[in-house]
């Protein structure tokens, strides 16, 4: 199973990367991570513990013994440093992460050649964008269409609302994904694949039509960059409505019986009211008792 949480999510502790190197542990550990993934990479999973002065093999022996869900991780680390978090080296592995360029020519053929991007025409070299939407052309080359699937049945969607492709727009990304999950019968029935909220707002602000998406997707089951390019034809970027839709997005507070339903479920301090980072969690912890509760 390809690792559908992007380096660009955090939880409560504020650190990015965490997540990823937390989910590709665990599911590697219960025999579902896809091979071709390391769960210690050696770099950003390393630099991740690092900027948080956590002992690697320490942290990971945890997390392979313990297989706690996501918000038990993070409560275990702050034990751990006795509350006291390095918050200079965080914020730069922070910014790290945002602006890493990825230059080695290897690399770039490498992720180029998965995504379909002809190294002749395209020039991206954010490695954030060019990983992030590696992963998703994988999950659909490796998983989705696969015969031998093994996406368990009821996943939560792991792609974060602040996730973007090279159209840079969040939300479109998850709402591709829990679409095709959904075609495919696997998405959680906590989820609507394409209801109201926030996947309504970001296709009325790209002028896109609800159901002719929905049947796109369902249909031609594309993967993400197709799905991009018929966005970006059919529809139209209004950058500033666009970006009037993020800035709600991301200040979103959840209210107050939705805020309390994630907090008994997750277990995460329940002052927490940011509705991207109460969604995270609530994410998380869905794919926790549907892909990692039952191996355990």
């Amino acid at each position: 199973m390809i690792p559908m949480i992007g380096s660009i999510c955090e939880g409560p502790l504020g650190i990015r990367h965490l997540p990823r190197t937390w989910w590709k542990t665990t599911t590697r550990a219960v025999d579902l991570l896809d091979l071709s993934y390391p769960d210690n990479s050696g770099g950003l999973d390393t630099w991740c513990l690092d900027a948080l002065d956590l002992d690697v093999d320490e942290t990971y022996n945890y997390l392979r013994a313990e297989l706690p869900d996501y918000v038990a991780f993070e409560r275990w680390i702050v034990e751990r440093k006795e509350g006291r978090l390095p918050t200079a080296k965080i914020a730069r592995f922070n910014q790290m992460v945002f602006y890493r360029q990825h230059i080695r020519p290897r690399k770039i053929t490498e992720t180029y050649g998965d995504i379909g991007f002809d190294p002749d025409v395209d020039t991206y070299t954010s490695a954030l964008l060019l990983n992030t939407v590696q992963d998703w052309h994988l999950f659909h080359a490796n998983d989705f269409l696969s015969s031998t699937c093994d996406i368990p049945a009821g996943i939560s969607p792991l792609v974060s609302s602040l996730e973007v492709g090279p159209l840079n727009v969040m939300q479109l990304p998850r709402t591709w994904h829990k679409i095709l999950l959904e075609a495919k019968g696997l998405l959680h029935s906590d989820y609507p694949a394409c209801g109201g909220g926030l996947d309504q707002d970001i296709l009325d602000a790209l002028g896109l039509p609800r159901d002719e998406t929905i049947a796109y997707i369902q249909t031609e089951t594309p993967a993400y960059m197709d799905f991009e390019r018929w966005a970006h034809a059919r529809g139209r970027v209004d950058r500033a409505r666009i970006d009037a839709f993020e800035s709600a997005m991301t200040k979103r507070i959840h209210p107050e019986k939705k805020r309390s339903a994630i907090h008994d479920l997750t277990g995460c301090d329940r002052r927490i009211t940011n509705g991207v980072l109460l969604n995270h969690l609530e994410d998380w912890r869905y794919a926790y008792e549907t892909a990692i509760t039952p191996r355990k």
